[in-house]
């Protein structure tokens, strides 16, 4: 390390100085350990977020890395201490944050809120952005009652990595564009080679409720391609139902083409990633998917692919 010191290079991209003088108010104030704040002011140059966290995590001086958003705050005490000694404890620890999935399957649009999630954070339940910490709900999922949960992927509201992890495996900023999937896809390449965890000890409160444009399924279109020969992939027994897959499926197929992406593009893109059978009982199962017509040319779509494929 350059300086010598253990301690936490803290990166957020910022749009809002007050928003972000908050957030970095309650880290100074609860860290626990050596810190430096590296903050990109994006107002002015509008990069995508894996482009800005790269970027700066280059200009890193400590070991550890965090990138965190400008619209949370800090409250338990030496957060930061704690995370270090967990991650220099556990030889082969990735990334932490405060919420994840415990499983990723072949349709994969986010991670699991429910029952297959870890997670311990106030949040907003509605779009938005909420101004009062009263105001927040609590979130919170641990059934094995850990410290800390393993997880594949996790929530971008934090992200706590060693810079040498990050260094062999950065954000993909060549295909990850925007603002939408980027955690998901930084801390799925991570997975596969590392263990990612979820902090269950530590006070979050989070102001912003997350929101899916039609950048975001774009995004997950390209998650889904790029790592359609590694996906599913599973912790512990858990195992991923048919009907999880076909629900995701469809959500994703829905809001693919209420935003106006072209019916073929959707259709090519289930048969790809989880082919022909699965789609005839997708469409089985969705008498109405938006109209009769739409359904006709879908089974004409399908019959001149089988035709050019012979």
């Amino acid at each position: 390390m350059e300086n010598g010191e253990i301690g936490i290079s803290i990166i957020t991209c910022s749009i809002n100085p007050e928003s972000c003088g908050q957030m970095l108010e309650s880290v100074k104030n609860t860290i626990g350990i050596n810190y430096e704040t590296i903050v990109f002011n994006n107002l002015e140059k509008g990069f995508g977020i894996c482009q800005v966290y790269n970027y700066c995590a280059a200009k890193a001086i400590y070991p550890y890395l965090c990138f965190i958003h400008e619209d949370i705050i800090m409250s338990t005490q030496n957060w930061g201490k704690e995370m270090v000694d967990f991650a220099e404890k556990i030889k082969n620890c990735g990334v932490i944050g405060f919420a994840g999935g415990t499983t990723a399957n072949k349709n994969f649009i986010g991670w699991n809120h429910g029952p297959k999630g870890r997670f311990r954070y106030y949040d907003s339940d509605t779009m938005g952005k909420i101004n009062k910490i009263e105001e927040l709900s609590f979130k919170y999922n641990n059934p094995e009652n850990k410290k800390y949960a393993e997880v594949v992927t996790l929530d971008g509201l934090f992200l706590f990595v060693s810079r040498e992890i990050w260094k062999k495996i950065p954000f993909d900023e060549e295909r990850i564009k925007g603002f939408h999937f980027y955690d998901a896809d930084f801390t799925f390449s991570i997975s596969l080679k590392h263990q990612n965890f979820v902090c269950l000890t530590v006070d979050v409160y989070h102001f912003s409720g997350g929101n899916r444009t039609i950048a975001y399924y774009k995004n997950a279109l390209i998650f889904q391609k790029k790592w359609k020969n590694e996906l599913p992939i599973i912790i512990g027994d858990q195992k991923i139902s048919f009907r999880e897959e076909m629900h995701d499926a469809r959500h994703l197929f829905f809001h693919m083409i209420r935003n106006g992406i072209k019916l073929k593009v959707c259709v090519e893109h289930i048969i790809e990633i989880n082919g022909y059978i699965f789609f005839i009982i997708f469409i089985v199962l969705i008498p109405i998917i938006a109209s009769k017509k739409k359904i006709i040319k879908c089974a004409a779509f399908i019959k001149n692919c089988i035709k050019k494929r012979k």
